[in-house]
C-alpha cells in the first residue's frame, strides 16, 4: 500500500503520543474506505473492523484526533462523515521544504 512521503516524515511530529498508532489506525482505515462514488457513509462498525479497533476504541481515537484538530466528524453511528483539513494543513507545516 502507497503511504504518502510528506505524512511518513511528518508522523513522529504530528502523533507524538501514546495513542499514535489507533489514531494512525483509524485515519488509514477511513481513507482507505473512501471512494469517489460512495453511495453511503461508513459506519462507525465498518471502520472500527477496518482499523483493528472495538467501536469503542475506534470511537475514542476519532474523538482525539478531532480534539487535536487533524479531522472534523459529522453524521451517526451508521454513517460518517470525515474531513481530513487539518490533518493535511499539519503535514505542510511540519514537512520540511
Amino acid at each position: 500500500m502507497p503511504f504518502p512521503k510528506k505524512l511518513v516524515r511528518t508522523l513522529s511530529r504530528i502523533f507524538p503520543d501514546t495513542h499514535a498508532m489507533k489514531e494512525l489506525s483509524v485515519l488509514l482505515a477511513v481513507v482507505d474506505f473512501k471512494r469517489p462514488n460512495l453511495t453511503r457513509d461508513p459506519s462507525v462498525a465498518f471502520l472500527a473492523f477496518l482499523a483493528g479497533l472495538s467501536e469503542e476504541e475506534f470511537r475514542a481515537a476519532l474523538a482525539s484526533l478531532e480534539k487535536k484538530g487533524l479531522i472534523q466528524v459529522s453524521g451517526d453511528d451508521q454513517g460518517l462523515r470525515i474531513s481530513f483539513q487539518g490533518l493535511l494543513d499539519a503535514v505542510e507545516k511540519q514537512a520540511p521544504e
